[in-house]
């Protein structure tokens, strides 16, 4: 395996200071950058583009590119440098100086790129890795899913896109993460294991090393990404490459190709609710078909991405006695056949009511419990801070939610019969709970 190689910080910071200088542009202090997965992401298409791997870049690929940007642009390193970037060929002088130690890894919002002769204006990372999933990058959260190189070594923490750090325990609980689009960043430093090796990886840089050796990225093969599979025999059994391109990069020929397996599915899902129980849960009933498969179970995911249990594929239909209630008109789940991510399919259904308590979020607010503020509450696309009950009752609409569309996590003390408790709810499903548990 290519070992990484560390080159003199003391070299990268002139570089990035020469950058600085040269766009004849200072950078001013209330200039914000932020850390970006869908930058990362696009750097990386970049470097694959120009053939940048410890390598000169004398080609600008650009027009291999879905966008491109509209400069300047303002990017940060690791270590909190900010630069302005003036031009495509600064860029890429930029990113062939990228050591493991000194990397770009944030973006000034908005900036605009332009693609096919249209400017867009990207707001804010949503928007961002919105466009490049429309290009058919492969983001890291894509990549992480690509364990038939590389396996993560759990536990590790993540962090959602609510901002919450969450430990994940096992790869279906990644995978459960990564199958509702969450934007997941990663808690460095985590360890992977390849050819029975432990590797410490220390941050995204790495990590997007890592798996571009897995897919053969270190050569100047490009590809576009079109999903039309071939499968080769290789000593570690078949692997299926999403098209022949991606096949010959890796040094397979047609004389290399064999069947690939039949694709599993699921279909015909069906989820029926039941009446609800007396600790505001209620029974779910779930069947579906599937074909072309080798797994003896399948896994159910809530619509937060927790892990719900694994079930028999014989005991199919499979009855879930304690499904939780979630404020909404509407759930839905994701089921997945073993650990074959591409096998998977969801299915939405009308909620019962089940809250078992006759009071309200408001006649309970100030009474059962309080709220730490400030706080802050999605209202017509908008985000409104609440200072006190007062305002967040302006935004309670009980026809609509049981709660509040609050920015979680939450600071709640409860006034229970054995004396306060605080509490930190990180999402509306806990806070419910919260409440169901102490305000009865």
């Amino acid at each position: 395996m290519k070992k990484f190689k560390i080159l003199l910080l003391l070299l990268i910071v002139s570089v990035a200071g020469f950058y600085s200088c040269s766009d004849n542009d200072p950078v001013e202090s209330e200039i914000v950058t932020s850390k970006s997965i869908a930058l990362r992401t696009t750097l990386n298409e970049i470097k694959k583009a120009n053939n940048i791997n410890d390598r000169n870049a004398n080609v600008t690929q650009d027009q291999f590119l879905c966008f491109q940007f509209v400069y300047p642009i303002t990017l940060s390193y690791n270590d909190g440098t900010v630069i302005t970037v003036a031009t495509y060929q600064g860029l890429l002088d930029i990113l062939t100086a990228e050591t493991e130690t000194l990397f770009i890894v944030g973006i000034a919002f908005p900036f605009q790129v332009q693609q096919e002769g249209a400017i867009t204006t990207i707001d804010n990372e949503a928007e961002f890795y919105a466009l490049i999933e429309d290009c058919g990058f492969s983001p890291i959260n894509d990549d992480v899913l690509q364990f038939s190189c590389l396996q993560i070594v759990f536990p590790i923490s993540v962090v959602n896109d609510n901002g919450v750090t969450i430990e994940v325990n096992t790869q279906a609980e990644l995978e459960s993460l990564l199958i509702n689009g969450a934007l997941v960043d990663i808690v460095f430093p985590i360890s992977v294991t390849q050819n029975n090796e432990v590797i410490v990886v220390n941050d995204l840089y790495e990590l997007f090393e890592l798996y571009d050796e897995c897919d053969g990225n270190t050569t100047s093969c490009i590809c576009t990404a079109d999903y039309n599979p071939v499968c080769v025999q290789t000593p570690n059994g078949v692997v299926e490459y999403s098209n022949m391109c991606l096949a010959e990069c890796d040094g397979y020929t047609q004389n290399d190709l064999v069947p690939c397996a039949p694709v599993c599915n699921i279909t015909n899902v069906t989820a029926t609710p039941g009446t609800c129980n007396a600790n505001g849960t209620y029974p779910l009933t779930i069947d579906f078909d599937y074909a072309n498969t080798t797994s003896n179970e399948f896994y159910v995911y809530n619509s937060a991405g927790v892990l719900v249990g694994s079930y028999p594929l014989s005991s199919l239909p499979v009855t879930i006695p304690n499904y939780q209630t979630v404020a909404a008109p509407a759930d839905y789940f994701v089921v997945r056949i073993g650990t074959n991510f591409d096998c998977n399919a969801t299915q939405q259904w009308t909620t019962p009511n089940c809250n078992p308590t006759s009071d309200n979020f408001g006649t309970l607010l100030g009474t059962c419990f309080n709220i730490a503020f400030p706080v802050q509450i999605q209202f017509q696309g908008a985000l409104v801070t609440a200072n006190s009950n007062g305002d967040i009752l302006q935004y309670y609409f009980p026809a609509q939610s049981n709660i509040p569309a609050f920015v979680y996590p939450l600071t709640v003390t409860f006034n229970t019969a054995t004396g306060p408790i605080t509490v930190i709810v990180a999402s509306q499903a806990a806070f419910e709970a919260a409440i169901n548990n102490n305000c009865n």
